[in-house]
């Protein structure tokens, strides 16, 4: 019983004693590549309209979300799209066509960014050449459709 009694004073005693180590926080590294699928954008023929969908996932994250725009606006072309979010709010998204140079059309360009760690962001862009969106021509109408790959991967994030 005296032992038991030692050994219970040692570990109050030990107790007494234990200091607060401040615990340092995790530092999450920033995404290398942003994985887009399904990318799609079309304008309709015969009507008005226009229609931007893709999923992107953040490879070593959870995130994985679909971007998407329409409007009953749209004819012939396809709009210029300011940021806005993907179904998970944390991705943002604009699609726009870059400036025409003479004798030359405007390349296509999707920014795609990520908040993550609090207030850190980062984003990173593809761009297409304006043939991958061509004028097509459907009786009377015309429409704008993507007619390039519908998977690739965003590398150049900063």
């Amino acid at each position: 019983m005296k032992n038991i009694a030692a050994l219970s004073s040692l570990l109050l005693l030990g107790a007494t004693s234990v200091s607060a180590v401040p615990v340092t926080e995790r530092q999450v590294q920033a995404p290398t590549e942003f994985d887009v699928t399904k990318f799609s954008a079309n304008t309709i023929p015969h009507g008005t309209g226009a229609f931007i969908s893709f999923d992107v996932a953040i490879p070593n994250t959870s995130v994985s979300t679909t971007c998407s725009y329409s409007d009953q606006s749209s004819v012939g072309s396809l709009p210029s799209v300011s940021m806005r979010p993907c179904d998970n709010p944390a991705v943002e998204w604009q699609f726009h066509q870059d400036p025409s140079q003479p004798g030359t059309e405007g390349d296509f360009r999707v920014v795609v960014t990520y908040a993550y760690d609090g207030a850190k962001k980062v984003g990173g862009f593809h761009e297409w050449p304006a043939t991958d969106f061509p004028l097509e021509q459907y009786g009377a109408a015309f429409a704008t459709s993507y007619r390039g790959a519908p998977d690739f991967v965003i590398t150049n994030l900063s």
